[in-house]
């Protein structure tokens, strides 16, 4: 890791991000290895049967990855995404998310890595493959 990005760094930017500004995301856990956020439950994230919907654990993934990435480049470091992938594995009834996502591989333009959308005790709601591009 070229720059250690405190937690409370990440965490100060989490609370000023604008992507995720609707959905009270908290900084659970920041290593070297990886990132885990918590995505509280709200009614604006509940489809039809009581469900998370899929757009919410697209951001948990896309949030989670952002602050691994972060952890690793530095604050004054970028990338944005590129592409994102999603498995629907099981449901999220009205609770709260967590997401775990690891970067495998810090290219020099590329990172790619996983997310997973959990709950508390680790069962699998998503699955998540994501790369981001460097900005230059």
């Amino acid at each position: 890791m070229s720059q250690n990005t405190s937690r409370r760094q990440l965490q100060s930017l989490l609370q000023r991000a604008r992507i995720v500004s609707g959905y009270s995301v908290r900084l659970v856990s920041a290593s070297d290895e990886e990132c885990t956020i918590a995505m509280p439950f709200r009614r604006a994230m509940e489809r039809p049967g009581g469900t998370v919907n899929g757009p919410a654990f697209m951001t948990a993934a896309d949030c989670a990855m952002w602050m691994a990435i972060k952890r690793h480049l530095g604050m004054e470091h970028d990338a944005v995404t590129y592409e994102l992938n999603t498995a629907f594995l099981n449901a999220a009834r009205r609770q709260t998310v967590y997401c775990t996502a690891r970067i495998l591989k810090l290219g020099k333009r590329m990172i790619y890595g996983t997310a997973e959308c959990h709950d508390g005790k680790g069962r699998l709601f998503t699955h998540h493959t994501v790369t981001y591009s460097r900005l230059a």
